[in-house]
This record gives C-alpha cells, sequence and structure tokens, in this order.
C-alpha cells in the first residue's frame, strides 16, 4: 500500500510541475507589472543615448541574470555595447562604464540547448522608443514595450522548462528606432549558418487582426509561419501580413538577420496605422494585456518544434529581399 500511494504521489508531483510549466505560467500579472516598468514617465520614453535606455538595459540584463541564462560567447557580460554612424566615441567595458550618450547596448542573453547545441534560435525585440519630443513623453507601450515585455516572459519561461534542445539567444536591441541598428550590430557575431530562425516581436499590445491572433510579416519568404500555425492547432490565427506594400518585414530587426539568410520575421498583432503609434497615447492603458498574454503564450506554443529540434524552416534568398 505505501509503495502505491508513494506512485500515486509522484504522478501527482509531475503532473503539478507539468502545469507550472505549461504556457499558462506566462501570467498577465508579470507581462502587466513588466510593461509598467517599461512605460513610467520615469524612463521618459527610452530615447536613444539617454540615461533612462541605460537604465533599462539593466533592467533587462537583471532579469537574464535572475532566469539563469548565460553570457554571449565573446560578449564583456550581457551587454554588447555598440556606436552608431561611425562615432568616434571610446567604449569602456572595464567596468560597464558606457557613456550613454554616446553608446548604445544590446543586452543577450543565452539558454544552452542540450541535444543540438550547435543550432540556435533567436528570439529578438527592440526596447528603444523615440523619447521626449516637445516637453512630451513618447512612452512607447506599444511599440515596443510589448514586445520587450514577452520577450522577458519567453525568456523565463524557457528557463524554467529547461527542455530546449536547441541553443536559444534573446536580444534585446536597441537603436532600432534609428534604423535597426542594433541587430546590425549583432548580426556579425553570429554564424548564420547555425541559427535555425529569428523571431522577432514587434507590437503587440493592441490588435487590428482580431483576438487570438497575429500576423507573420514577409511570411511568402519561407515556412516559419506555417510551422507556427501547424503547432498551434487552432488555438490561435496565423494571419496575412495586412499590407504587404508598408514593408514591414524591412523595418524591425528580423530585416538584418533574413539578408544573411536566415529565416527571420518578426510576428505583430498591429502596425503603423494604430493612432497611437508615435504617439503620447500609446500607453499601458490603452493596451489589451489580457489578449497580448495570449499572443505571447501562442509564441511558445508555436515555436516549440523550432525549440525542440523537429523542424527546420527553408532558408531565405537574400536576393529576393533586397
Amino acid at each position: 500500500m505505501q509503495k502505491i500511494a508513494f506512485a500515486f504521489y509522484l504522478i501527482l508531483i509531475s503532473a503539478s510541475c507539468f502545469a507550472q510549466l505549461s504556457s499558462d505560467s506566462i501570467r498577465q500579472e508579470d507581462l502587466e507589472k513588466t510593461l509598467n516598468y517599461f512605460t513610467a514617465d520615469s524612463l521618459k520614453g527610452r530615447g536613444n543615448f539617454t540615461p533612462q535606455l541605460y537604465q533599462a538595459a539593466h533592467f533587462i540584463k537583471n532579469n537574464f541574470q535572475q532566469n539563469g541564462l548565460q553570457t554571449f560567447t565573446g560578449f564583456h557580460g550581457y551587454f554588447q555595447p555598440f556606436l552608431v554612424n561611425n562615432s568616434k566615441a571610446t567604449i569602456n567595458d572595464s567596468v560597464n562604464g558606457y557613456d550613454p550618450e554616446k553608446v548604445l547596448l544590446n543586452v543577450v542573453g543565452v539558454l544552452e540547448g542540450k541535444s543540438k547545441r550547435g543550432e540556435t534560435i533567436i528570439f529578438s525585440a527592440h526596447y528603444d522608443h523615440i523619447g521626449i519630443k516637445n516637453r512630451e513623453v513618447y512612452n512607447g507601450a506599444n511599440d515596443n514595450a510589448s514586445g520587450t515585455a514577452a520577450l522577458l516572459a519567453l525568456a523565463g519561461y524557457f528557463a524554467s522548462r529547461n527542455d530546449n534542445q536547441r541553443t536559444l539567444i534573446f536580444c534585446a536591441f536597441a537603436g532600432e528606432e534609428l534604423g535597426l541598428y542594433g541587430s546590425s550590430a549583432f548580426v556579425p557575431f553570429v554564424n548564420a549558418d547555425s541559427v535555425v530562425a529569428v523571431i522577432n516581436i514587434e507590437m503587440i499590445g493592441k490588435t487590428s487582426v482580431g483576438k487570438n491572433a497575429f500576423f507573420v510579416t514577409g511570411n511568402a519568404y519561407s515556412d516559419v509561419a506555417k510551422i507556427i500555425e501547424k503547432n498551434l492547432k487552432g488555438k490561435a490565427k496565423v494571419k496575412r501580413e495586412p499590407d504587404v506594400e508598408k514593408e514591414l518585414f524591412k523595418r524591425s530587426d528580423n530585416y538584418p538577420f533574413a539578408l544573411k539568410g536566415i529565416p527571420a520575421h518578426s510576428i505583430m498583432s498591429s502596425d503603423d496605422s494604430d493612432p497611437c503609434y508615435h504617439s503620447t497615447c500609446d500607453d499601458v492603458k490603452n493596451l489589451d494585456i489580457k489578449n497580448m498574454t495570449n499572443l505571447v503564450r501562442f509564441i511558445a506554443i508555436g515555436t516549440q518544434t523550432l525549440i525542440s529540434g523537429i523542424d527546420r524552416p527553408k532558408r531565405i534568398w537574400a536576393s529576393r529581399i533586397n
């Protein structure tokens, strides 16, 4: 009887652990807390070359560190400092003493893979916004505190699962609003042949495509969208890109990777047609955080066969997208 009781106890414990590690463990209250941090007026819109963006970078670094992510090989800690427009500024990395008015910081964390450690999946989002204009703060809740909050939630989720067969790299990019400078600075440090896919997350705090739905930019260039849709099994709708003439595929941090032939796409649920885009009304109170939480869970589910090593999307022909 004791053996039967003990076996039943193990089953209950296993079931409990599985439940904790399901996508439902990505909680709305955690996302909301992160969103409130990034959109606080004290961060002054996370403008590039400001102390407040530097402060946001440290928040992301601390999150990666608390979740046990490793640093990227060759980088000094979790930061990748970079310059813009051939700046002559000196990068001081001895004690992370970067000058926030001259140096921008990408923040990168790594979860080593198990059986396919040499193959990588990159999750990314830009954490910068446009700062202050005419003495008004542009908090950038949808663009792109939403993507940054999703990135941190996914990093914590996959770190807790600890079953990723491929290596996962989580990148929070600066300089996107200036012209994709952060992602362009990071691309040379990865072996394009080893990167299986890039999932960039952009503007998922609002929706123009309906509840529990999103679109994948440049979906015709690879079969990443089809893989995600297959894994979701009808739980969410993967829509067509609303307006290809807007060239959203070329306007976010997936694009520098795609130019290397990597299947790199952005997951979005809204775009620049939103009336609050680059406006002072892009604030947390105008987001649908419940729907956003569902989308983050769908990203976790939709990418599972990429992370487990089952699926490998076809490469992008860079000549087709130039």
